[in-house]
């Protein structure tokens, strides 16, 4: 899907006027700080120009923090975030970072930031497939790059995953203006569409499809598939944990005996998978314990309806509301795998042959059917997946500027700078 043309043209697409007055500044003696507060998919956070932030880590993770409403240190256990953007639970507290790509291989660059609302540690390490479908809108808006007609190519590199995302969208002619005109289960209403396809998904994190080798192990007496497809994922049986896999979110969360023996279970996939921080260290049980990303983990059963398996997804702390798209494109890919347990629950479905093919996998979760398109092929011991396909819609909640009240000293003189 990829348009060499379009994307040589948006490579150097000039800023449109004012965007560059659309930058840092003191106003009535506050700080002040650009910013759009988007949706994408089911998720909803920021998007920031990367070029208007200080280029110190710890000023930077302050200014986001201030931003959200998350603690500047430690931790505040029940955090209600009233005092930022940020929304309580994970996939409302994603801030991406947009550039320009230097190399010839993207037009932009991406980095997100996922933040939880007790905590003030930041996670580096993860894409979000849901969030990412903004980035398109907030290019176009701010004339990053410029609309083609009928439609709009653009290529992501992502900085946190190193992996490419593909996006194509319906741009009206004339303008960059994006028809709603789409749906998506867990969101009413149509807005403007985006399809992102991930190019080269498998081993995001580990490097391999199969981080621990196997299509199957066992943890803490449960049998697993842990498989690592634009996200490290751990897949369980339902049943095997005693649940029917149709429960509420709400029901999910609210057994403790269930989220604790979850833990045990991702915990001890998570070290075996050799999962790692951003540093390359590895992490820790401890680390593994708290985690607020990695490895996510769900648990599948057959169909309820029409679709080819049923899920429920966790972020891992909790039960997610619908199915993120990258663990979709990951849960997708192990249904199409014999030997996993998520190709053991899925029903009326092909399988991957040695010949390359789309495959589009539809999995059942508490706001509908995610339908994922998965082209990719058997290959020796695994499969070669090419690119894994999802669309999305996105909004614009607002664009304008969010006041730092109390910001640190060395905060304050980084406005002090920027507003000269």
């Amino acid at each position: 899907m990829s348009n060499t043309q379009a994307s040589n043209a948006n490579k150097h697409a000039p800023k449109p006027p004012g965007f560059e007055s659309f930058s840092p500044r003191l106003f009535n003696g506050v700080a002040h700080f650009p910013l759009y507060y988007m949706r994408g998919g089911t998720s909803t956070g920021i998007v920031l120009w990367e070029p208007h932030l200080p280029q110190s880590l710890e000023l930077k993770e302050e200014l986001i923090r201030r931003v959200m409403g998350v603690p500047v240190t430690g931790e505040t256990k029940g955090n209600k975030q009233i005092n930022g953007l940020g929304r309580g639970p994970a996939t409302s507290n994603k801030v991406f970072m947009l550039n320009m790509h230097e190399g010839p291989e993207a037009d932009l660059s991406s980095t997100l930031a996922q933040l939880a609302a007790d905590k003030s540690a930041i996670d580096w390490s993860v894409n979000c497939g849901n969030m990412s479908s903004a980035l398109p809108i907030y290019a176009l808006e701010t004339g990053l790059i410029q609309a083609q007609k009928p439609l709009t190519q653009l290529r992501i590199f992502n900085t946190n995953t190193k992996v490419i995302t593909d996006a194509r969208l319906s741009t009206l002619e004339g303008n960059a203006m994006v028809p709603a005109d789409t749906e998506i289960p867990g969101v009413m209403g149509e807005f403007p569409g985006v399809e992102l396809s991930l190019r080269a998904p498998i081993g995001a994190k580990t490097g391999k499809l199969f981080p621990t080798g196997n299509r199957k192990d066992v943890f803490a007496g449960v049998t697993a598939s842990c498989l690592d497809v634009a996200v490290p994922m751990v897949i369980v049986s339902a049943a095997e944990l005693g649940q029917q896999g149709d429960e509420t979110p709400d029901v999910l969360n609210r057994d403790l005996v269930l989220l604790a023996r979850l833990r045990e279970i991702w915990v001890e996939a998570g070290l075996k998978m050799g999962l790692k921080k951003r540093s390359g260290d590895l992490m820790t049980r401890t680390e593994l314990e708290n985690s607020e990303t990695v490895p996510k983990i769900c648990m599948v059963s057959p169909p309820k309806h029409s679709g080819h398996i049923t899920v429920r997804y966790f972020t891992p702390q909790s039960a997610h509301n619908s199915l993120a798209v990258t663990g979709g494109c990951c849960l997708a890919t192990a249904c199409l795998l014999p030997g996993t347990v998520a190709h053991d629950m899925a029903q009326h479905l092909s399988e991957f042959s040695k010949e390359e093919r789309e495959i589009v996998v539809e999995m059942e979760n508490p706001a509908g059917v995610l339908r994922a398109r998965i082209c990719g092929a058997l290959s020796g011991e695994g499969a070669s997946i090419p690119w894994a396909a999802y669309t999305r819609n996105t909004q614009v909640f607002m664009r304008g500027y969010v006041p730092i009240y109390t910001p640190s000293a060395e905060l304050m003189n980084f406005f002090l700078g920027a507003s000269k």
